[in-house]
């Protein structure tokens, strides 16, 4: 049975005609990965929410610089939207000053969608079954265990400098461009641990390739609920996290975003939504703009507060 639109319900003005065409979806990574798939799954049911189709527009590239400027260049009247990560609203804000694009100036926030855990993994070979083990190991050889992150700069880096600066450990760093290799080079033994993202780790964890230790949020993750967290395991008040959410360009009328609002929570709330962010490592959440707006800014403390103790950056 088709689903009726709830447009009359979600705008505040009756002579609103929103909307009156497709929406485009832009998606700042390529298809295929964990970001694009919830990103699909979010559209489809806002589309059928809104009476209009919800199409995606994958603009990768530059750690997410292309599909923000996509979005910032866009008219603002709510029918090109951005499916955006910590890394855009938060983190490169912080680390690169400059930025073709400013979140604050350019972003109208709509709703926090879903928040990811960043896990701590180990090759099985390595003699450790917990983060205690791992800390003891390295104090014992000094500069010889290494991690793997998707890249410098990004959340992954700040997450493993951060466990090293709290651990009071030397381990070093190997980026790689992406989760797949990554991920892949510790399973294969080249380095001993790394921090990622749930989705990518997991099939390998199920497969006996990887170990999870822990993960780096206040509370542990229903799809792992066995995984202590970072604070759990020695390191108290660890958090870092990455937040997926939806932003329209600066300028768009409030009632569209109060419609937009009300269509991406009726996402979050959708069965088959919040399955498909469980797939790939995230829990659906859903937010006010207000509430949106309050996440970002406490996100953005915790990830200043954590490249001042590390001493992380860009180059």
């Amino acid at each position: 049975m088709r689903r009726r639109p709830l447009l009359g319900t979600l705008l505040a003005s009756p002579a609103l005609a929103f909307p009156d065409r497709p929406i485009r979806l832009v998606v700042a990574y390529p298809p295929g990965g964990g970001t694009n798939l919830m990103a699909r799954a979010t559209a489809q049911r806002m589309g059928q929410v809104l009476g209009q189709s919800v199409v995606i527009d994958n603009r990768s590239g530059a750690s997410g610089t292309l599909g923000a400027m996509a979005l910032a260049n866009a008219a603002p009247d709510g029918h090109t939207l951005l499916f955006v990560t910590s890394s855009e609203m938060s983190l490169r804000p912080l680390l690169d000053r400059q930025l073709p694009f400013d979140a604050d100036r350019d972003f109208t926030p709509i709703a926090l969608l879903g928040i990811t855990p960043v896990v701590l993994a180990v090759n099985p070979a390595l003699p450790v079954h917990s983060v205690a083990e791992l800390v003891a190991l390295a104090h014992a050889r000094p500069e010889r265990l290494s991690y793997a992150s998707s890249g410098i700069g990004g959340l992954m880096h700040l997450t493993g400098e951060l466990f090293r600066a709290r651990a009071g450990i030397d381990i070093l760093h190997v980026p790689y461009r992406g989760a797949a290799q990554a991920v892949n080079d510790t399973a294969g033994g080249q380095v001993e641990m790394v921090f990622m993202g749930l989705a990518p780790v997991l099939s390998l964890t199920r497969g006996g390739r990887l170990r999870i230790l822990a993960i780096s949020t206040p509370r542990r993750f229903g799809a792992i609920a066995d995984v202590p967290t970072l604070a759990e395991a020695g390191l108290p008040g660890f958090d870092m996290s990455n937040s997926v959410g939806l932003v329209a360009p600066r300028g768009t009328p409030a009632e569209v975003i109060a419609g937009l609002n009300a269509a991406a929570n009726a996402a979050a709330a959708d069965d088959a939504v919040r399955q498909t962010f469980l797939r790939n490592g995230a829990e659906a959440l859903g937010s006010t703009p207000e509430g949106y707006v309050a996440a970002v800014r406490a996100e953005r403390e915790r990830f200043g507060a954590a490249i001042r103790s590390t001493g992380i950056t860009l180059e």
